[in-house]
């Protein structure tokens, strides 16, 4: 494999992660996006981001629901801190702008869709996904151009 396309390779598998919204005591609610629109602006982390960068995206994966419901970018390589009653827990963020949105959370893929193992996702509050991973989650939030197109002349 030439430097090139393996320098390509690993910056493509940092920039794809999973991030937790909503915890077991403050869980995402079905219409999640007119509760938490805020998420669409900022990610919030109990430590430090220190290994997510601009330009990340951030596949938001709500915590007691098993569902994925947006991917956001990370919008500058800045993490601000935030001192009101929510910083006790989550202290950090950073600023992100959505991607891909699925208001209601029955619409968006669930963990048996992409195959993830819950409890990897339980240990941490980001995880970087494998290439395989970022693949899956392509396929299910975009399905194939003449499905899409499929689907929108039968409307």
């Amino acid at each position: 494999m030439s430097s090139q396309r393996q320098s390509w390779r690993e910056f493509t598998a940092l920039i794809e992660r999973l991030t937790h919204v909503g915890s077991v005591d403050d869980p995402l609610s079905q219409d999640w996006l007119g509760e938490r629109e805020g998420l669409l602006e900022a990610v919030w982390f109990p430590k430090h981001p220190r290994s997510i960068r601009r330009g990340d995206l951030l596949v938001y994966y709500a915590a007691t629901r098993g569902r994925f419901p947006a991917v956001v970018e990370v919008k500058s390589d800045e993490v601000h801190t935030r001192p009101d009653d929510y910083s006790e827990r989550w202290p950090w963020f950073m600023e992100v702008r959505p991607r891909l949105v699925i208001p209601y959370l029955d619409q968006a893929p669930d963990l048996a869709d992409m195959g993830l193992d819950p409890l990897r996702l339980r240990r941490q509050s980001h995880i970087r996904l494998t290439d395989d991973e970022w693949e899956r989650f392509r396929r299910t939030y975009l399905p194939p151009h003449g499905h899409y197109a499929a689907a929108t002349n039968a409307v």
